[in-house]
């Protein structure tokens, strides 16, 4: 069953390609324009663009299938890009009269909408009020009768088909609008619950929704259906702005993490536009050359993108060389950055106070000049210098007398004063003075003056020195905690993409090779070349085998959580250990329609399982209680029973052997979160977790502001 169900997509897939050809070569060689009523006749570069449009939809759609084969998102995705190709694709041949083509727009068209709004149905993974179900539902039935009775109409009563085929275009822009308001709806109800983050996101959508379906909505469908205004803008060109849904969509998938594509949107955008462009205009210049000699036209068109596949091949290869190297220049630049930086930081401190005091001596004393210098490392360097010793020439000349020279006769040849910063006999820098602007000797009063700012100048220098010392501890610390967190973050995500790729080999290669040998199994039953009792044997080992390795598979990577939240798995866990045990699971939600980081949801689903089925286990209850609620930016999950209770001290100790609990600790500690237990023996148990949501961009957004 498997393998089939992953066959559907690329069948279908190779079904529009073969539909495309069909197309092509009935408008090429089958289609006599002298009898076409159509005003105006549909061309050949009209073809050409709604078959790219249609293109573009469907190879998306099997692209972001590709990736995540098992997600029902990207199937259901996939099945909303092939059904709107097709509608896309058959809009010219079925204006040709092209009887298949005919039948095919209609019924497609009719059944986009539907597929639109069963998409938004489960993406973003939430829960979603039943109404808007209900509301699919009702439309969905309406769909299939009316394309029931469509296709039988024009079969079998012929007469009818005009009628019937108006009918059908008026449900169409009926379908299309309704599907877009419950749409709207629900990104609305989106924007209410979420954060700032994710409602940018959907902003992106909203204005893809708008870019996409209204111009082509509002210029072309309703005014030729409704009033039968002929379109002033060509509905061919019309329609090209349809290709912005498939990409912001993709982008959505990708930012919710359904997806893993590393996607530059406006460079991607534009990249894709120039070269859609390009071909439009070559494309139309050339059939006014060629429109009587379509052989060398095709052969013309044929070499352009060759020609096209060729340059685009060249310039990854050799760009992303380039890239590589201006990579590698970027990263040397960072490092050189961060290592200034670091030395500014040293020292940042210390030349501040540097300055306060040469200004304070400068204010104190009508001087010609100070400088301040300070041992770091016992290595004398000048902070702050100004007047006779701004070029910093003096200031050397002095540090290098100082080693031979006494400290008068250094005042008494270079005309300065030279004063000691001292601590305990210990000399820690120098105070140097110039002279008096007015030519005359430092007065006592002034002495004393500088030598209490020199004397205060010491403690503060010594303070600051201990500061910065303290400041480059603190960033190694900080740095050192942040390393340490993000190869938390790291690790937990190899853990979790070991276990998906487990899991899908087992449910992919094992699983389906068991599957296989079952049915040979059955087979070589049904040709008696296998007696009753064995085959009885082998088939029940066969199904427990199948069985087992299901459950491991689901066990090690839940696709469920994915596809369908936190909420709808959490529930289907419920009826499950329902049904396997002797137990009621009473569950309440209040999460709104909060769109919850992909490895949370998996994280606290693995919490929930466990803990509930710890409760099951050890508690001997036939009740228990699961709350789980978004309040600001946290998920609150409660899991709580009236069982026996346990020791807390006994159970959390690594030699109790209750390893469950403590994984759950732990997986919560690194997902920064809270977990609380209250329990004693004979009085139950309840666990409260409360995991932040967004702790991961406010984390980096702290990080990136200290540095």
């Amino acid at each position: 069953m498997i393998i089939k169900s992953k066959l559907i997509p690329y069948s279908l897939f190779m079904l529009f390609v073969l539909l495309t050809a069909y197309y092509s070569y009935s408008f090429l060689f089958q289609t006599d324009f002298n009898k076409i009523e159509a005003d105006p006749v549909p061309r050949l570069d009209q073809l050409v663009i709604l078959f790219s449009v249609g293109f573009c939809f469907v190879c998306n759609g099997i692209y972001c299938y590709r990736l995540k084969p098992h997600s029902i998102i990207t199937k259901h995705y996939f099945y909303l890009m092939f059904i709107a190709g097709i509608a896309i694709i058959s809009a010219i041949p079925s204006g040709l009269n092209n009887v298949v083509a005919n039948r095919i727009e209609v019924v497609s068209a009719l059944f986009t909408p539907i597929f639109l709004l069963n998409f938004f149905l489960f993406f973003p993974p939430t829960a979603k009020p039943q109404i808007f179900h209900f509301l699919y539902n009702v439309l969905r039935n309406i769909l299939f009768v009316f394309s029931l009775i469509y296709v039988i109409i024009t079969f079998f009563f012929r007469e009818f088909h005009s009628t019937i085929t108006d009918l059908s275009r008026y449900l169409i822009i009926i379908f299309i609008v309704v599907s877009l308001i419950i749409c709207f709806l629900i990104i609305e109800l989106l924007l209410k619950s979420n954060s700032d983050k994710v409602k940018n996101q959907l902003y992106i959508l909203i204005g893809s929704f708008c870019l996409s379906f209204l111009p082509f909505l509002f210029l072309n469908l309703i005014p030729y259906i409704l009033f039968n205004i002929r379109n002033q803008i060509p509905f061919y060109y019309s329609l090209i702005s349809v290709i912005v849904f498939p990409i912001s969509v993709t982008y959505m998938l990708t930012r919710q993490e359904i997806i893993d594509v590393r996607i530059k949107f406006m460079t991607l955008l534009s990249k894709t536009g120039i070269i859609l462009l390009s071909l439009i205009l070559t494309n139309n210049l050339l059939f006014l050359f060629f429109q009587d000699h379509l052989d060398l036209f095709f052969r013309i068109n044929l070499l352009i993108s060759a020609a096209i596949i060729v340059f685009i091949g060249f310039n990854h290869f050799f760009g992303s060389r380039s890239y590589r190297r201006r990579f590698d220049k970027a990263q040397e630049i960072k490092r050189e950055t961060h290592r200034i930086m670091q030395q500014v930081l040293n020292g940042q401190h210390l030349t501040s106070c540097a300055r306060l005091i040469v200004n304070l001596i400068q204010q104190t004393v009508d001087i010609n000049g100070a400088c301040l210098v300070w041992k770091q490392n016992r290595i004398p360097r000048i902070y702050y210098q100004t007047g006779i010793f701004s070029d910093g020439s003096l200031a050397l000349e002095i540090l290098n007398s100082l080693n031979s020279d006494t400290k008068e006769t250094i005042q008494k040849k270079r005309e300065v004063t030279v004063l000691a910063l001292s601590d305990q006999e210990k000399i820690k820098g120098w105070v140097f003075l110039g002279q008096k602007k007015n030519g005359t000797r430092f007065e006592k009063n002034e002495y004393t003056l500088i030598d209490a700012i020199c004397s205060d100048a010491l403690d503060l220098l010594n303070s600051s020195e201990v500061l910065s010392q303290m400041d480059t501890e603190l960033e190694k610390t900080r740095s050192q905690s942040y390393s340490h967190e993000h190869f938390n973050q790291l690790l937990m995500n190899s853990i979790d993409e070991s276990r998906r790729d487990l899991s899908i080999f087992l449910h992919d290669e094992i699983l389906q090779n068991v599957i296989l040998l079952e049915n040979r199994i059955d087979g070589l039953h049904h040709s008696h070349k296998i007696d009753q009792s064995a085959y009885s044997v082998i088939k029940e080992s066969l199904l427990n085998t199948i069985y087992e390795i299901r459950e491991k598979s689901r066990e090690l990577h839940p696709f469920i959580v994915e596809d369908l939240g936190l909420q709808q798995s959490v529930q289907s866990l419920k009826k499950k250990l329902q049904n396997n045990y002797n137990v009621i699971v009473d569950t309440s939600f209040d999460l709104g329609m909060k769109i919850i980081p992909r490895q949370i949801e998996l994280a606290a689903f693995r919490m929930i399982k466990e803990l509930l089925n710890n409760s099951i286990k050890y508690a001997s209850v036939p009740v228990v209680s699961v709350s789980l609620k978004c309040a600001d930016h946290y998920l609150l999950i409660r899991v709580s029973d009236q069982g026996r209770g346990f020791d807390l001290n006994d159970t959390l100790s690594t030699a109790s052997g209750h390893i469950g609990l403590l994984s759950v600790q732990k997986s919560v500690d690194l997902l920064h979160g809270l977990f609380d237990i209250q329990t004693s023996l004979g009085n139950g148990t309840t666990i409260n977790i409360t995991l932040p949501l967004d702790w991961n961009d406010e984390r980096d957004n702290q990080h990136h502001l200290s540095g």
